[in-house]
This record gives C-alpha cells, structure tokens and sequence, in this order.
C-alpha cells in the first residue's frame, strides 16, 4: 500500500525495488533491478485483472507467479529454493523510523486500528508478527474473505462490516492513491500517507488529510476530531470521549454496531503491501 500507483516511482516502490533487488543480485547479478520493477508491476497488474474478470487467487500465488513473468521476460530463471527465498522477503519487511511513535500516539489518542490488506491471511501473520505490529493492531482483514481484491467497492464495504459501522464512519489510512481513490468511490473517509511528494492518480483528486508520516497523520486526525466532539457536546448537552471498539467480528457473524473511529491499513512498512 505504500506505492503512489502500481507504475509510478514512489519512494516507498523504490524502496520496495531496491529491497528485492539486492535479493536477486545474489542470483541474478546482470538483471536483478530490472526484473525487481517488472515484478512489482505484474503483481498489482494480475490482481486489477483477475478482478476485472471476476476471478480470485490469492495473493501469495499472484506474487509467484508475478516472479515468474518477471523472470521469463528476463531470460532467466531460479530454482524453488531461491523462489521462496524472494517470497520470504514479504513476510520480514522493515518499519519506517516514523511508524513506532505515529502508532503510538494513535493508539494513546483511543484510536483502534486494523490491518486491510490484499495480503493473504498467512502473509499478513507473518508481517504483522515480524514488524511487531500487535501492540497497536487489533487484528487484520484480508480481501481474501471476499475473494476480490482492491479497489472493488465490495471489499471496502466488507472492512466496514467486519468492523460493525457505516462505511462512512470508516476512514482508509494508504500510501497508493488508486487504494484511496476506491475508498472514497465507496463512500469510506481516506488520507493519504505521501511520503515522497508523489504524484496522486489522475482518476481522483487527494482526500482530506494528507501527510508524509504517521506522527503527522495523528496530529491532523486530532484537528479533525475536535470539531467532532465540539458539535457532539452541543447536540447531546455533553463530552464524549474518544469511543473504543469491541472485537473484530467473524466474516459470518451478523453485522453488530461499534462505537469507533477510524480503520487503518499499514502504510507504515518497507514496502507495504497493497
């Protein structure tokens, strides 16, 4: 989630190109950076495609057979040993140096937040455990509850159900504009983690709140909660505060109302996942 669109050089994508490709320099010194952009490329590619086609694999198979594609358009290719260990970059991603504080002071202000990922369930296990990510997430939600990935209207709705509220009381925290910009054609709040002055997708225009770093979205979040809490003292004669949610709910279980505040992707890892 970190990339400004699937094609354009983003800082995070960049980080995200380097990281991989200093993996496959091991194996493929002549080509590793080459074959790094078009892996990322194919990746988000198939899953806009396979949505397209209302067809679903899950993330861990678009991701292989992405590298797969890269390879060949190459000229090379790796056995499945070396396969998996590029595969095993996903799930030991660093954190921005920003992401410790941004998290905390969004969890000291009563924020409740959770991951919503294309990821596949193991893939976000994995991240969320070697990221140390528990601390400050309640949990994640996959796509791959509803097999469809992002930026179909049916997965935004689906996070909001999970969470028990109104899609318009949801707000999507990304990095990639196409993600924002499918949130908000769903009618869910979204802001905009640009940590490189990127561009914005020309389909949409910029949400709200935009911010290079998790310190700063908690400091715009509070301005924008404080005349929230101004119109609740005047409409119910008193304060409220910060409201807490209760546990994520079973994709089967009926829908149950939650007093909450925002949901939160994780547009603070290098890379991020879409």
């Amino acid at each position: 989630m970190l990339a400004s669109n699937s094609y354009t050089r983003s800082l995070e994508n960049l980080e995200y190109i380097i990281r991989i490709w200093k993996q496959l320099e091991q194996y493929i010194p002549q080509n590793a950076q080459r074959i790094a952009e078009i892996w990322r490329q194919k990746q988000l590619e198939f899953t806009f495609r396979l949505t397209a086609m209302h067809r679903y694999e899950d993330f861990e198979q678009v991701t292989r057979k992405a590298l797969d594609y890269a390879l060949a358009a190459a000229g090379h290719d790796l056995d499945s040993r070396q396969k998996d260990s590029l595969m095993a970059r996903y799930n030991d991603l660093e954190r921005f140096a920003d992401v410790e504080p941004g998290l905390q002071r969004l969890k000291d202000a009563g924020y409740t937040m959770v991951v919503f990922s294309n990821g596949s369930p193991s893939m976000l296990t994995a991240i969320m455990h070697a990221a140390n990510l528990h601390p400050y997430f309640q949990g994640f939600v996959s796509v791959d509850e509803v097999k469809i990935y992002k930026p179909s209207p049916k997965v935004y709705q689906h996070v909001a159900d999970r969470l028990g509220r109104p899609i318009r009381e949801v707000r999507l925290i990304s990095s990639n504009p196409f993600d924002v910009i499918g949130a908000e054609s769903a009618a869910m709040q979204a802001a905009w983690i640009n940590r490189s002055d990127g561009l914005f997708d020309t389909l949409g225009s910029p949400p709200e709140i935009v911010v290079k770093t998790l310190v700063e979205l908690a400091d715009a979040l509070s301005k924008v909660a404080q005349p929230a809490r101004r119109n609740r003292r005047h409409s119910k004669g008193g304060g409220s505060g910060v409201g807490r949610w209760g546990p994520l709910r079973s994709p089967s279980k009926p829908s149950l109302s939650r007093n909450h505040r925002s949901t939160f992707k994780h547009p603070c890892l290098e890379p991020t996942r879409t």
